[in-house]
């Protein structure tokens, strides 16, 4: 059986990006979303769930980007002096170099995770912003605090179901292939904290480029099992054009995408089924 879950990043990120994947998720093919606790907009995304109760919500673990929810003293590996989130490449350099206690991830991850429970919202699975738990020592802080509060699902991050060779970056290729290196080690992480991935990942790769062409043709050879499909619908507004992503109109381009009514048909002639992994937890 081939089921697809179509995961919608950085809710909460500006109300614009909010709006844009409850839309998608009315509309189009967005089963799952995964909520920044510490994003500009949070408030604003726990008000859209509200009325759309059938989204399911993740937790996106982020340390490489604002502020973090913890008081910088008790993490102060993980901020620069004016208490803001190192750059990814820095904090990439700091815990490949040891410089980051683990503790402290752990510590700024349950601060987010709780946030979001606070708020009402039981987080069915977790990932992280800019992929931050490719490192091993970050997947096995997540694998622990994801036991900690009982979420079943975590995703994979190696692109085992790449679009075909047309299609996406080549630059986005080239570190998709790198990955292979550390998804091992992510699946053991995982594994040893009860932790369940899916089968396959896709949408790295044409992370700004996901037109629809470029996902029928990827979607076309789906393997069986759980397949996540990544994405980033978003109204492209003033709060976005101020934000610190590299990720502008693109979003825009993968909201038509994504949020297109003509998916329904397309897909169970194909016998994909689309799924959440709030559905998937307690039966697999």
């Amino acid at each position: 059986m081939k089921l697809l879950i179509v995961n919608a990043d950085d809710f909460g990120y500006t109300s614009g990006v909010n709006r844009a994947i409850v839309t998608a998720h009315r509309t189009g093919i967005v089963t799952s979303t995964s909520l920044m606790a510490n994003g500009a907009a949070f408030a604003d995304a726990v008000e859209q769930l509200e009325s759309s109760p059938s989204l399911d919500v993740g937790c996106h673990l982020n340390l490489v980007e604002g502020t973090p929810l913890s008081p910088p003293e008790q993490i102060p590996h993980l901020v620069r002096g004016g208490g803001e989130f190192h750059t990814l490449r820095e904090f990439g350099l700091r815990v490949a170099t040891g410089r980051v206690p683990m503790t402290e991830i752990e510590r700024e991850f349950a601060a987010q995770i709780e946030k979001i429970i606070t708020a009402g919202i039981r987080p069915s699975h977790l990932d992280t912003h800019q992929h931050t738990h490719l490192h091993p020592k970050v997947a096995a802080a997540l694998a622990r605090v994801g036991q900690q509060y009982g979420i079943s699902w975590a995703r994979r991050l190696c692109e085992n179901c790449p679009p075909p060779l047309r299609e996406g970056a080549w630059g986005r290729r080239v570190v998709a292939a790198a990955s292979t290196l550390f998804v091992s080690s992510l699946q053991r992480q995982m594994q040893q904290q009860g932790l369940r991935t899916p089968d396959a990942f896709t949408g790295f790769i044409l992370t700004g480029r996901l037109s629809t062409s470029a996902l029928q043709a990827t979607l076309a050879a789906l393997p069986e099992g759980v397949t996540e499909l990544m994405c980033h619908p978003g109204y492209f507004d003033q709060n976005l054009a101020a934000a610190p992503t590299a990720l502008k109109q693109q979003r825009e381009y993968e909201f038509r995408t994504v949020a297109d009514a003509f998916w329904g048909d397309w897909l169970r002639e194909r016998g994909i089924v689309l799924t959440n992994f709030r559905n998937l937890a307690p039966a697999i």
